[in-house]
């Protein structure tokens, strides 16, 4: 099979009724379809909802009709198809997986059968009008179930039955079409073992291909993402496609994607760095031995910046806002033998460094360089000589001898460190859960409260709260902190943790009647990171404040709370 490059680009339709013209890199107009084959589009991936015209915010987009309509697009420009079966109204995604309103009240051997007659008509119809598509995915991102609540994990068993009803009915049409298991998580091995571990003992049928979604942001680091997928082929024997990816060409300042994105995914949200993206991805898909990585998809890549059009379409496509082409629709015309394993794609800068004057800067003596095959290593690193005669912030250049490359390092010198009254009692669990008040409702959900150690060792241990959950779950940490003077204060906790489609964690202080302030966290897990919430007012003397999830199955680490007067 020839290295996919693909596209999920399921809003077409939608996007067509605004009459867009489309532009290549050069200024030339250009029909759409022949951009994409231009630059190396060789397969498209449509999402087919049940019965889209039950939820009216769908506008009935991505029905079986428009679909085929789709598809013969898809044939006529000698393009492979891909069909992503939803089994929902509209979206399913690890968050939801919503039954359609027609399957609502069946019984489950009922709902076994609706899945497999769906599954069967869909294509029939496909293979009338000729266009049965050669992969299909049975569900979307399926690691918290599908068909809540009877195939929800962890119900394994429920689950796989209605997964196998579903590659029933493809094997019945062609033997030739092959079947993908899709996941979300692509950079964390350990949530993807798990679930394949658990359905494969439940009796989860043959099937040919492993996807998953890998977003930069959500889903892990590079190093993990070729970790993980190395892990799956040595596991499991099959191979893996990229079903979902992308990344932002600006930042746009709506939640796709943001500063805390940007850190967390270790590239601008630019077009440089949308490119350097989805090189990467490509890169580390096609360095699996024997070809076991197949490709990629990006996932909805025409879209554009419109009015009263938000969020995903305001930045993720790959054309901007005047809807010319990016750099990164260029990365399509990429080919197994580009494959670059040695090049380096990026060079990790240290943090900024705070100094007080008249002390040693300590400087790292190491830098992670990442390369193309997803591999990462330490290099020593050499810096200039620095020694501050004054506080400010000063930039310190470093040198690498053995790649023959720069680094910069930004130091922050001051002549006393900020010290401040932390108004939170208990802030960072020294003394247990005392004082705060843990609610979930599903005695499923793991909450405990462990330690862990910090160089310099041996400094003593620090306590941070886990919670991890096997289904989607909601879950509250709080706390009342009274006896405060009125005033503005800045709440503040340290967050580490797994992040993908659906997870809602927030920071917050107040109550909805009174003052009521939040943050909403974008989590990593790759480290610690600070979250603040400034400016909360006090008008009277106590306040609630604390930290909701909202989320399909992840782990979060939470620790060091701070609540501090603002000057």
């Amino acid at each position: 099979m020839d290295f996919i490059k693909g596209m999920d680009i399921s809003f077409l339709p939608e996007l067509n009724k605004l009459l867009p013209e489309f532009y290549d890199a050069d200024g030339n107009k250009k029909e759409i379809w022949e951009l994409l084959k231009e630059n190396g589009v060789n397969s498209i991936r449509l999402r087919l909802f049940h019965e889209p015209e039950n939820v009216a915010e769908s506008g009935g987009y991505c029905n079986l009709e428009q679909t085929i309509a789709m598809a013969k697009q898809i044939k006529q420009n000698g393009m492979s198809f891909f069909l992503d079966f939803h089994y929902s109204d509209w979206w399913a995604d690890p968050g939801k997986q919503v039954k359609p309103k027609a399957w609502e009240k069946l019984e489950f051997e009922e709902l076994e059968q609706a899945v497999y007659d769906y599954t069967r008509d869909v294509l029939l119809i496909m293979k009338k009008e000729g266009v049965l598509p050669e992969l299909v995915q049975i569900g979307n991102e399926i690691r918290s179930g599908m068909l809540f609540p009877e195939g929800e994990v962890p119900n394994y068993r429920q689950l796989v039955l209605l997964v196998n009803s579903g590659i029933q009915a493809v094997r019945e049409i062609d033997k030739d079409m092959k079947i993908v298991i899709h996941l979300d998580q692509g950079g964390r091995y350990y949530y993807l073992r798990e679930w394949f571990d658990a359905c494969l003992a439940a009796g989860l049928e043959e099937f040919d291909i492993i996807g998953v979604s890998y977003y930069p942001f959500w889903h892990g680091s590079f190093m993990d993402l070729k970790n993980s997928l190395v892990n799956l082929v040595k596991r499991y024997k099959k191979p893996v496609v990229v079903a979902e990816t992308a990344h932002a060409w600006r930042n746009a300042g709506d939640g796709f994607i943001g500063e805390q994105q940007e850190k967390i995914a270790g590239f601008s949200a630019s077009p440089r760095g949308q490119k350097q993206v989805l090189d990467l991805v490509m890169n580390i898909t096609a360095s699996l031995d024997n070809n076991m990585g197949l490709g990629i998809y990006y996932w909805e890549p025409v879209v554009l910046p419109l009015e009263g059009k938000g969020g995903w379409w305001s930045n993720m496509g790959v054309f901007n806002e005047k809807a010319a082409a990016l750099p990164a629709l260029s990365c399509f015309r990429f080919v197994r033998e580009d494959f670059k394993p040695r090049e380096i794609a990026k060079l990790y800068e240290p943090e900024k460094i705070i100094q007080k004057l008249g002390e040693a800067v300590r400087l790292p003596e190491y830098i992670k360089v990442l390369y193309f095959d997803g591999e990462s290593k330490e290099i020593n690193v050499c810096w200039e000589a620095f020694l501050p005669e004054r506080a400010g912030t000063f930039k310190i250049t470093g040198s690498i001898p053995s790649i023959g490359r720069t680094v910069e390092a930004e130091v922050l010198v001051v002549d006393e460190f900020e010290t401040s009254h932390n108004y939170l009692d208990n802030a960072a669990f020294e003394d247990g859960l005392r004082g705060w008040e843990i609610q979930s409702l599903d005695n499923r959900v793991k909450t405990e409260l462990l330690q862990e150690f910090e160089e310099p060792f041996p400094a003593p241990p620090v306590n941070y709260i886990y919670v991890e959950s096997p289904v989607n779950f909601t879950w509250k940490l709080e706390k009342q902190v009274k006896g405060l003077e009125p005033g503005r204060y800045c709440l503040s906790v340290e967050y580490r943790g797994t992040n993908t489609t659906g997870v809602d964690v927030r920071l917050y202080a107040g109550e909805r009647n009174q003052n009521y302030k939040e943050l909403v966290i974008f989590p990593t897990d790759e480290s610690w990171v600070t979250y603040e919430l400034p400016d909360v007012v006090i008008e009277k003397d106590s306040v609630k404040l604390g930290v909701t999830m909202v989320s399909p199955p992840v782990f979060a680490k939470i620790r060091r709370f701070r609540f501090l007067k603002q000057n």
